[in-house]
């Protein structure tokens, strides 16, 4: 594959710089289930006093090989480095701050530099976290905020942005389902299919994609909530996470004032 040897050859760039104490390469490559398809996700440990130049010296190495056509760092735990090279290979680098390793693990790394023994200091495995009960507690009350917004959009006409908060539902619900997994480290957003089960997957893509037309709008919405709203609940239950009663009951009597029988709350 053309990322391994954009690996090879900046890894190769890089291990005459003393002050990169260790290079990693984490997500799906660092775990071993990369595709044709994988970004190539690095993590890089500095030296405190070099970290400002990294960057510059990073985009040199890579240049050496491709053509870099996008770039974007952002402080984000440290730097994050986004990067698409002039063959569409997507090389994200991650220098943390204070060099810390804490969220990794030996089974979600691969070496690449090493020259401290960092590797050695990782635990074998992540353990497992649970589901995220700020995350989920988010996702309910969002979820029920956007279906109560559906009142306003088809009361305007607004039926393009009805088709986008049809979409905004059903990530919510995706990103139930993931958390369902209770998988520590569920990556990146483009490999759903590997993380959820099939009877998972089937729920998602059972649910109709809208046209820009109210009758099928306010369909998808009810589709959706009928598959989030009893899966949130057990989770909630389960996990004790006070529900919105209060909230939902408003949410949907003012649904059903609008709407009536078109909108079915038999959930």
């Amino acid at each position: 594959m053309l990322q391994d040897q954009i690996i090879q050859a900046v890894s190769s760039a890089l291990l005459a710089y003393e002050e990169l104490r260790a290079l990693f390469l984490v997500g799906s490559f660092g775990k071993g289930t990369a595709d044709a398809y994988s970004d190539i996700d690095f993590l890089a440990v500095v030296e405190e006093g070099k970290k400002a130049e990294f960057p510059s010296i990073w985009r040199h190495a890579l240049e050496g090989i491709a053509p870099v056509v996008f770039w974007n760092q952002r402080p984000l735990g440290g730097t994050l480095i986004n990067v698409v090279t002039a063959d569409w290979v997507r090389c994200d680098l991650a220098i943390p701050a204070d060099n810390n390793l804490s969220h990794r693990s030996r089974d979600t790394v691969r070496v690449l530099i090493d020259r401290d023994g960092l590797y050695e200091t990782l635990p074998p495995h992540l353990a497992g976290k649970g589901p995220n009960i700020g995350r989920i507690t988010y996702l309910i009350n969002e979820f029920i905020r956007v279906l109560g917004l559906l009142s306003v959009g088809m009361g305007r006409g607004e039926y393009f942005l009805g088709t986008v908060g049809a979409g905004l539902l059903r990530d919510h619900l995706s990103s139930l389902l993931v958390e369902e997994t209770g998988i520590p480290d569920p990556g990146g957003a483009l490999h759903l299919s590997r993380l959820l089960s099939a009877d998972q997957m089937k729920v998602l893509l059972s649910l109709p994609f809208p046209e820009p037309e109210r009758r099928s709008i306010i369909k998808a919405h009810v589709a959706t909530a009928r598959a989030f709203m009893p899966r949130a609940r057990a989770m909630a239950a389960k996990l004790d996470i006070p529900w919105p009663q209060s909230f939902e009951d408003a949410t949907l009597r003012n649904l059903q004032r609008q709407f009536g029988d078109e909108f079915d709350m038999s959930w």
